[in-house]
């Protein structure tokens, strides 16, 4: 791979952790940091694991390894490769994401700005509507690496810990003996349900095809119908339900035939797999648990996104 340089623009510690991965093999430009911060918070991701770490230390700490912060955005683009942005991209469809500083960086001034210093590529995870249009306008290639296959399995690991570790948090039994529901079979569910198994929970997995099922029994665990829940709630009762669905699975009918006192655990993106308003009103326990790789695993989170552009760039 040609050695060269990259800027890393705005994000939280997963970009730092990840510019920290990215300096071994580039050359490195950072801005978008530093400042007194604002608070990263979205009105439905209300809980996150907690932590005796503090995130202004840690930022510290990586700004004190990592280059010194650019001056200006200008600066900071000057012969670079390739931008890097954070995840998601821009949270507001106009700004990029840039939790650790107070400057904001519109998308049309980092697009112009790097049309007119000739950086031709933009990697970012989630990059959305406006950013895209924006790219195709000017001419610059587009990295989402949020979209790629082999970031959403390594991505899966640390979603699937971080739900173990709100359950163990939550629950007031050990999971070890506990029952455990866990509502879809794809890259995080057959995770989490290997690593719950393997902590001795007596796990269900509810799926929709043949195949599924088969996997499911294959590895020695229970399936049930994802069509059929509110049947299955009717017969049996779980500690625990791990929702990793992103459309809504567990509506009125099923949230009113769930055992009460039930922790259930969504860990699907936006709109989620849960009907909260339903929950709220049946006094069901729901926890939202949206984006756990970066709050509980931010470093691992950062080096899944430098091995996922990496790979990138190797082959591009």
């Amino acid at each position: 791979m040609k050695k060269d340089k990259l800027a890393v623009i705005g994000g939280d510690l997963r970009s730092l952790a990840a510019a920290e991965r990215l300096s071994g093999r580039f050359e490195l430009s950072l801005y978008g940091f530093g400042g007194s911060g604002r608070q990263y918070n979205e009105a439905a991701d209300q809980l996150c694991c907690s932590s005796s770490f503090r995130e202004n230390d840690e930022l510290s700490e990586y700004l004190a390894r990592l280059p010194r912060l650019s001056e200006s955005l200008e600066a900071a683009l000057e012969g670079c490769l390739a931008v890097i942005l954070p995840l998601p991209a821009t949270q507001d469809g106009r700004n990029i994401s840039t939790p650790f500083s107070d400057k904001d960086i519109p998308l049309s001034e980092l697009l112009d700005r790097m049309q007119k210093a000739g950086v031709g590529l933009l990697c970012g995870g989630r990059l959305g509507e406006n950013l895209a249009s924006g790219c195709i306008e000017r001419g610059i290639e587009m990295f989402d690496y949020y979209a790629r296959e082999e970031f959403a399995i390594a991505n899966a690991v640390p979603t699937a810990e971080g739900a173990i570790a709100i359950a163990m948090e939550e629950l007031r039994v050990t999971l070890h003996g506990s029952r455990g529901l866990v509502v879809g079979n794809g890259r995080i569910g057959r995770i989490l349900a290997s690593k719950l198994a393997a902590l001795g929970m007596k796990v269900t997995v509810s799926a929709r095809k043949p195949e599924d099922f088969a996997l499911i029994s294959a590895v020695g665990l229970e399936s049930a119908d994802t069509r059929t829940l509110a049947g299955l709630f009717g017969r049996e009762s779980f500690d625990v339900i791990f929702n990793t669905v992103p459309h809504r699975v567990l509506g009125a009918a099923e949230l009113g035939a769930i055992a009460p006192g039930t922790l259930i655990i969504d860990l699907a993106s936006k709109p989620g797999g849960v009907d909260i308003q339903a929950a709220g009103a049946l006094g069901r326990r729901v926890i939202w648990a949206l984006s756990l790789p970066g709050k509980c695993a931010p470093v691992s989170a950062g080096r899944i996104v430098a091995d996922t552009i990496l790979g990138y760039l190797e082959v591009n």
